[in-house]
Protein backbone atom coordinates (compact mmCIF):
# COMPACT_ATOMS: atom_id res chain seq x y z
CA UNK A 1 0.00 0.00 0.00
CA UNK A 2 1.52 3.28 -1.17
CA UNK A 3 -0.16 6.50 -0.17
CA UNK A 4 0.02 9.30 -2.69
CA UNK A 5 -0.79 12.96 -2.25
CA UNK A 6 -3.92 14.22 -3.98
CA UNK A 7 -6.05 17.30 -4.13
CA UNK A 8 -9.68 17.34 -5.12
CA UNK A 9 -11.73 20.35 -6.10
CA UNK A 10 -15.44 19.84 -5.54
CA UNK A 11 -18.24 22.16 -6.61
CA UNK A 12 -21.35 21.85 -4.47
CA UNK A 13 -24.77 23.04 -5.58
CA UNK A 14 -25.29 26.69 -4.62
CA UNK A 15 -28.86 26.17 -3.38
CA UNK A 16 -27.86 23.80 -0.57
CA UNK A 17 -28.72 24.83 2.96
CA UNK A 18 -26.03 24.91 5.62
CA UNK A 19 -27.05 21.53 7.04
CA UNK A 20 -27.07 19.79 3.65
CA UNK A 21 -23.72 21.34 2.71
CA UNK A 22 -22.22 20.21 6.04
CA UNK A 23 -23.57 16.68 5.46
CA UNK A 24 -21.76 16.45 2.10
CA UNK A 25 -18.53 17.70 3.67
CA UNK A 26 -18.86 15.21 6.54
CA UNK A 27 -19.67 12.34 4.15
CA UNK A 28 -16.63 12.91 1.89
CA UNK A 29 -14.30 13.61 4.82
CA UNK A 30 -15.43 10.46 6.64
CA UNK A 31 -15.02 8.37 3.47
CA UNK A 32 -11.40 9.52 3.07
CA UNK A 33 -10.71 8.62 6.71
CA UNK A 34 -12.54 5.26 6.42
CA UNK A 35 -10.29 4.41 3.47
CA UNK A 36 -7.29 5.06 5.76
CA UNK A 37 -6.47 8.36 4.10
CA UNK A 38 -5.20 11.46 5.87
CA UNK A 39 -6.59 14.95 5.17
CA UNK A 40 -3.89 17.61 5.29
CA UNK A 41 -6.01 20.60 4.27
CA UNK A 42 -9.67 21.38 3.72
CA UNK A 43 -11.07 24.74 2.65
CA UNK A 44 -14.61 25.69 1.67
CA UNK A 45 -14.95 28.85 -0.39
CA UNK A 46 -18.06 30.95 -0.57
CA UNK A 47 -20.12 30.77 -3.74
CA UNK A 48 -18.23 33.58 -5.40
CA UNK A 49 -16.82 31.79 -8.40
CA UNK A 50 -18.73 32.11 -11.63
CA UNK A 51 -19.08 29.15 -13.91
CA UNK A 52 -21.71 27.77 -16.23
CA UNK A 53 -23.04 24.28 -15.79
CA UNK A 54 -26.13 22.45 -17.02
CA UNK A 55 -27.34 19.64 -14.82
CA UNK A 56 -29.45 17.09 -16.64
CA UNK A 57 -31.65 14.86 -14.57
CA UNK A 58 -33.09 11.51 -15.52
CA UNK A 59 -36.19 13.22 -16.85
CA UNK A 60 -33.97 15.42 -19.11
CA UNK A 61 -35.00 18.56 -17.23
CA UNK A 62 -32.19 21.10 -17.38
CA UNK A 63 -31.21 23.21 -14.42
CA UNK A 64 -28.64 25.94 -14.88
CA UNK A 65 -26.08 26.72 -12.21
CA UNK A 66 -24.00 29.85 -12.48
CA UNK A 67 -22.32 29.66 -9.06
CA UNK A 68 -21.38 26.98 -6.60
CA UNK A 69 -19.59 26.32 -3.34
CA UNK A 70 -15.98 25.44 -4.11
CA UNK A 71 -14.31 23.02 -1.70
CA UNK A 72 -10.62 22.10 -1.94
CA UNK A 73 -9.27 19.09 -0.04
CA UNK A 74 -5.65 17.96 0.08
CA UNK A 75 -5.13 14.42 1.31
CA UNK A 76 -3.00 11.30 1.07
CA UNK A 77 -4.54 7.99 0.10
CA UNK A 78 -3.63 4.66 -1.46
CA UNK A 79 -4.17 4.90 -5.23
CA UNK A 80 -6.26 1.71 -5.30
CA UNK A 81 -8.63 3.13 -2.68
CA UNK A 82 -9.00 6.35 -4.67
CA UNK A 83 -11.30 4.45 -7.04
CA UNK A 84 -13.78 3.90 -4.20
CA UNK A 85 -13.66 7.58 -3.23
CA UNK A 86 -14.34 8.61 -6.83
CA UNK A 87 -17.41 6.32 -6.91
CA UNK A 88 -18.82 7.98 -3.79
CA UNK A 89 -18.27 11.46 -5.24
CA UNK A 90 -19.86 10.49 -8.55
CA UNK A 91 -22.99 9.18 -6.82
CA UNK A 92 -23.39 12.25 -4.57
CA UNK A 93 -26.20 14.27 -6.15
CA UNK A 94 -25.36 17.46 -4.25
CA UNK A 95 -22.02 17.72 -6.06
CA UNK A 96 -21.97 19.36 -9.46
CA UNK A 97 -18.38 18.59 -10.42
CA UNK A 98 -15.20 17.12 -9.00
CA UNK A 99 -11.62 16.93 -10.16
CA UNK A 100 -8.91 14.83 -8.50
CA UNK A 101 -5.27 15.68 -9.16
CA UNK A 102 -2.18 13.71 -8.15
CA UNK A 103 -0.10 16.41 -6.43
CA UNK A 104 3.18 14.61 -7.15
CA UNK A 105 2.46 14.57 -10.90
CA UNK A 106 1.37 18.21 -10.70
CA UNK A 107 4.69 19.12 -9.04
CA UNK A 108 6.63 17.36 -11.80
CA UNK A 109 4.75 19.31 -14.46
CA UNK A 110 5.36 22.64 -12.73
CA UNK A 111 9.10 22.03 -12.30
CA UNK A 112 9.46 20.79 -15.89
CA UNK A 113 7.91 23.95 -17.33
Amino acid sequence: MVNRNYEVMLILKPDLGDQSRDEVIEKITKKIEDLEGKITSSKLWAKEKDFFYFLRGIDAEKKKYFKGYYWLIEFSLDGVKLIELKKIMKLEERLLRNLVINREEKAKLVTAA
